[in-house]
C-alpha cells in the first residue's frame, strides 16, 4: 500500500495529478486550494514513510540484528506504534474523501470540496489528547534520545556496524536516526501552515471555513500543550541535574526550627517552575551569587562550590522560602532588584536580591506572583503536643481537681461558719426578746451544693432593700430617740404604726437613687424563689406588692408588730443577706477560678504553636498590608490610566483640530491648484494655438526653403551642363586648330 501510495503522490502539485483540461477549467483560486491540500497528504505519506523507516528498519534491526533490549530501543524511539497508528487513521481518512472526489471523465481527476471535517476529526476530543499525550512524550524525549543514540555509537561495535550498513539501504535514503527523529518532531508544526494556506483559498462564511478555523485552533492547541510538556520535562531535567550535584548532607534550618533536606526538595508535588541566578545583597551590601530554584511551594537558594551546590548561607537567613505568603515587592531606585517578603506563619523574612537586567527582575516578578497565586494553601498544622507535653498536662488538669476539690471543701466551711454565726446571732436576738425565733429563718439563702443558687446582683439589691427600710425606720418622726428602741417602752401608745407613715417614707426614698435601685433589686428579689421563700416565711402575705416598703408597712399594721421588732427583723435579714451574699462570692470566685484555669488549659496552645500563631498575626497584617499596597497601587494606575485617557482625548481633540486646519488648508490649496490648472489650461491651448501657427509657418518655412533648395539644384544643374558644355566647345576648338594646315611664312 505505502508503495502504491508513493506513485499516485509523485507529481509536485496537483495540476500536475489530473489532466490539463479539466485543470484549465478550474479557478485560480480552486487549483491553488487543490494544490495545498495535495501538499498535505504528501507531506503526511512522506511523514508515514519516515516513521515506517524508524520502526520497520532501524527498530527492528536494533532488536534482531544488534540483540538489544525493549527498553533500550524504546529509549531511542519513544512512543513510535502510537503514532504509526494515529498518522496512519489520519492518511486513510484523507486518502479515502480523495477516492470519494473522483470526477469524470477520467479516473486521474479529482476535486476534493471538503476537507475541513477530516481535519476536525483528526484533531478533536480524543484524537486531540492523545496527540498531546504522544507527542508531548516524543518531543520531550527528543534530545534524551538523540543523545543515547550517540553513546550506543560509541560504545556498541555492533550498532555502529547496523548504522554503517543501513547507510546504503535504499529505503533509507541516506537518513540517519537522529533526522528521523527531528523530523517526527518538525511534522506538527507544519500543520497550522498548512491549514492557514487552506483558509486562504476558502471561501469565507462557509460551513467548510468553520471546520477548517476550528481545526486550526486545536491543532494550534496541541502544539501549545506539546511545548507546555517540553518546557516542563526540560525544567524536571534540570532540576535533577542541580539536584544530582548536591551535597549529601546539605541542610537548611527554617525558622519553625524544621530542617529542610536534599531529599525534601524531591518531595511528592514538587516541580520546578524557573530556575537562574542570582544576586542576594548582604546586611553588609555585598551581592553573592546564588542559584535560584522555584519551586511548587518554595523558592530556595543555592551556592555553587568545587562543582557541588549547597544551601547558601547569608546573614543566619533561611535559604528556603515559602510561597503561600511570599510578598514580591520592587525596590526603589533599584531597577534591577526586588525585596522576597516572606510573611508565612514560620516567621517573617525580608531578602533582597538582584538581577542581571530590568527585563530579568520582571520576568522574576511574573513568575513568582504567579506561583504565589498557584501555590496550594498552607495546610493547618496538627497542634498535637509531644509525649512530655501531654503529661504535663494532664499533671496540670488533676491538679486543677485537687484544688477544686480544696476550694469546695473551704467554702462549704465557709458556709457553714457563717450559717452558725447567723444562727448565733438570732439566738442572741430571741434571748433578748428582740425578734421571735419561730418567724426567723436561721439558714442561708446560698448552698455549697444547690443546683439554683441565687445570682450576687439579686442578693446585692436585697441587701439594698433591706438597707433602705432601716433608713426608712430611722428617718421616720416616730424613730426621734433612741428610747423608742428599748423593748421596754410602750410601742402602742410611743410609736404608732401606722401605714400612714410607712407608706410616705417609702414613698419619700423612692424619689431618690436608692430607691430607684432598691426598687429594682425588689423586683430581682421577688423573682429568685429562695428569697421569695425566706422572705415568705418571715410575712406569708410578702409579695403580694411592687413595693417592698408598703409590704413591710402593710404587714406591721396586719400583724401588729412594734417598730423596734421590725426594726430588728430588718437587722436578722440583712445580716442573712450579707452572709449569703459573702458566701456566693467565695462559691463563684471559686468557681470562676476553676473554670479559668480549666479553660486555659484546654485552650492552651504548645509554646511553638502560639508563636506560629504570633508570627502568622504578623504574616496577615503584612499581607493586609500588602494587599492594600496592592490596591492603592491599583487606584494610581486607574488614575494614571484616566489622566492618559484624558490626555488622549485632549490630543485626540488637538488632533482633529490640527486635521481640520489641514483640510482647510488642503481646501485652499486645491481651489489654487484649480484655478492655476484653469489657467495653465488656458496657457496650454494658447501654446497649442500658437504652436500649430508656427507648425504651419514651419511647414511653410520648409515648403519654401524646399522649393528654393530645388531651384539651386536646377540652377547648379544648369550651370554644370553649361560648364560642361563650355569645356566641349573649348576642347573643340583645340582640336580644330590642331586640326588646321600650318602656315608658313
Amino acid at each position: 500500500d505505502m508503495s502504491m501510495d508513493a506513485v499516485d503522490y509523485e507529481a509536485e502539485s496537483w495540476s500536475l495529478t489530473v489532466e490539463h483540461k479539466f485543470c484549465k477549467k478550474q479557478d485560480k483560486r480552486v487549483v491553488k486550494r487543490q494544490d495545498v491540500i495535495y501538499e498535505l497528504m504528501q507531506t503526511e505519506l512522506h511523514h508515514l514513510q519516515t516513521l515506517h523507516i524508524m520502526a520497520e528498519v532501524f527498530r527492528r534491526g536494533m532488536k534482531e540484528e544488534v540483540q538489544l533490549d525493549s527498553e533500550t530501543v524504546e529509549r531511542v524511539f519513544p512512543c513510535l506504534d502510537q503514532l504509526l497508528v494515529f498518522h496512519h487513521s489520519f492518511f486513510a481518512a484523507m486518502k479515502e474523501r480523495r477516492h470519494n472526489s473522483t470526477q469524470p471523465p477520467g479516473q486521474g481527476n479529482y476535486l476534493i470540496q471538503r476537507i475541513g471535517d477530516v481535519l476536525l476529526q483528526q484533531f478533536s476530543e480524543e484524537n486531540r489528547e492523545k496527540m498531546k499525550q504522544v507527542y508531548g512524550e516524543f518531543c520531550s524525549r527528543h534530545n534524551e534520545a538523540v543523545s543515547f543514540f550517540k553513546e550506543l555509537q560509541q560504545h556498541n561495535k555492533r550498532f555502529q556496524s547496523f548504522i554503517k550498513q543501513q547507510g546504503t539501504n535504499s529505503l533509507v535514503r541516506r537518513r540517519e536516526i537522529p533526522e528521523c527523529i527531528l523530523l517526527v518532531t518538525q511534522r506538527i508544526t507544519k500543520y497550522p501552515v498548512l491549514l492557514e494556506r487552506i483558509l486562504q483559498y476558502t471561501e469565507d462564511d462557509t460551513e467548510e471555513h468553520a471546520d477548517l478555523s476550528k481545526a486550526l485552533a486545536q491543532i494550534r492547541e496541541v502544539i501549545a500543550a506539546v511545548d507546555l510538556s517540553v518546557s516542563e520535562y526540560e525544567r524536571h531535567q534540570r532540576f535533577q541535574e542541580v539536584w544530582s550535584r548536591m551535597e549529601n548532607r546539605s541542610v537548611a534550618k527554617l525558622k519553625n526550627g524544621y530542617t529542610f533536606r536534599k531529599q525534601d526538595m524531591m518531595g511528592p508535588g514538587q516541580a520546578l517552575k524557573h530556575q537562574g541566578p542570582l544576586l542576594w545583597k548582604t546586611a553588609t551590601g555585598r551581592l553573592k551569587d546564588v542559584l535560584a530554584l522555584l519551586l511548587t511551594d518554595s523558592l530556595i537558594f543555592l551556592q555553587e562550590k568545587d562543582q557541588k551546590y549547597t544551601f547558601a548561607t547569608v546573614d543566619q537567613k533561611p535559604p528556603v522560602i515559602a510561597l503561600q505568603k511570599l510578598i514580591v515587592r520592587e525596590v526603589a531606585n533599584e531597577e534591577r532588584g526586588m525585596f522576597l517578603i516572606s510573611a508565612s506563619a514560620a516567621g517573617p523574612e525580608m531578602y533582597e536580591v538582584h538581577t542581571s537586567s530590568k527585563e530579568e527582575r520582571n520576568a522574576w516578578m511574573r513568575l513568582i506572583r504567579e506561583a504565589v497565586e498557584s501555590c496550594p494553601e498552607e495546610e493547618d498544622e496538627c497542634t498535637s503536643e509531644s509525649e512530655e507535653e501531654k503529661r504535663a498536662a494532664e499533671a496540670r488538669v488533676q491538679k486543677i481537681q485537687k484544688f477544686q476539690g480544696n476550694l469546695n471543701s473551704r467554702d462549704q466551711l465557709i458556709c457553714s461558719s457563717l450559717e452558725e454565726k447567723l444562727q448565733v446571732f438570732a439566738a442572741l436576738s430571741a434571748l433578748s426578746g428582740r425578734i421571735d425565733a419561730s418567724l426567723v429563718d436561721l439558714r442561708l439563702l446560698v448552698q455549697p451544693h444547690s443546683e439554683d443558687v441565687p445570682q450576687a446582683a439579686v442578693l446585692l439589691a436585697a441587701a439594698l432593700q433591706e438597707a433602705e427600710n432601716l433608713k426608712a425606720m430611722l428617718s421616720s418622726p416616730t424613730c426621734s430617740t433612741p428610747s423608742s428602741l428599748t423593748p421596754d417602752s410602750d410601742t402602742d401608745s410611743e410609736f404608732p404604726t401606722s401605714p400612714i407613715v410607712l407608706m410616705q417614707t417609702s414613698s419619700d426614698s423612692q424619689t431618690s437613687p436608692e430607691s430607684t435601685e432598691a426598687s429594682e433589686g425588689s423586683e430581682l428579689l421577688m423573682l429568685d424563689p429562695h428569697l421569695k421563700q425566706k422572705t415568705e416565711a418571715i410575712d406569708p402575705k410578702f409579695g403580694c406588692e411592687e413595693n417592698i416598703c408598703a409590704v413591710d408597712a402593710y404587714n406591721t399594721k396586719s400583724l401588729k408588730i412594734p417598730l423596734f421588732l421590725s426594726f430588728f427583723n430588718c437587722v436578722q435579714n440583712l445580716t442573712q443577706i450579707l452572709y449569703s451574699l459573702q458566701a456566693r462570692v467565695s462559691l463563684q470566685d471559686s468557681y470562676y477560678e476553676i473554670q479559668r484555669l480549666l479553660l486555659q488549659e484546654s485552650g492552651r496552645p504548645s509554646p511553638r504553636a502560639h508563636r506560629r500563631h504570633l508570627l502568622s498575626i504578623r504574616g496577615n497584617t503584612l499581607q493586609e498590608q500588602e494587599k492594600q499596597r496592592n490596591l492603592e497601587k491599583q487606584k494610581e494606575e486607574v488614575a494614571m490610566i484616566q489622566r492618559l485617557q484624558d490626555q488622549l482625548r485632549q490630543e485626540k481633540e488637538r488632533w482633529e483640530r490640527e486635521c481640520q486646519a489641514r483640510e482647510n488648508q488642503q481646501g485652499e490649496r486645491e481651489r489654487r491648484l484649480e484655478e492655476r490648472e484653469r489657467q495653465c489650461h488656458l496657457e496650454a491651448q494658447k501654446l497649442r494655438q500658437e504652436r500649430e501657427d508656427l507648425d504651419e509657418q514651419l511647414e511653410e518655412y520648409q515648403q519654401g526653403l524646399e522649393r528654393l533648395r530645388e531651384g539651386q539644384r536646377n540652377v547648379e544643374r544648369e550651370r554644370e551642363r553649361l560648364e560642361n558644355q563650355g569645356k566641349l566647345l573649348q576642347t573643340w576648338r583645340h582640336s580644330r586648330q590642331r586640326s588646321l594646315p600650318a602656315v608658313i611664312p
